[in-house]
């Protein structure tokens, strides 16, 4: 499982952090989150010195709701304050490598 983010720290620690940050928005119990957390565990062990990997519980938070998310697990891609891509869907492998490569610009 990726680091927890809370309402308090999702700003400095993934939306204008230094680093790039992946961040998966998911409701407990949902079908779908593990088949999603094992896709970007993989994403994780490739560019985690690069890219840091957080998960926020939208039961305990405002800030899905906030961002407009509004199907869970959905994957949000920041870097410098900017939200560069959204998965509200299960993305492929194909489709992440191409998020976290623009998140690093390569």
């Amino acid at each position: 499982m990726f680091e927890e983010l809370t309402d308090r720290d999702i700003y400095d620690r993934a939306i204008s952090a230094e680093k790039p940050a992946v961040v998966v928005f998911y409701k407990p119990g949902n079908e779908k989150n593990q088949e999603v957390f094992q896709l970007l565990s993989k994403f994780q062990v490739m560019y985690g010195d690069r890219v840091n990997f957080f998960s926020m519980n939208a039961e305990e938070n405002t800030t899905p709701e906030d961002l407009g998310i509004f199907y869970f697990p959905t994957v949000l891609y920041f870097r410098d304050t900017m939200e560069l891509e959204r998965h509200d869907y299960t993305p492929t492998e194909e489709e992440v490598e191409v998020a976290i490569r623009r998140l690093l610009r390569l």
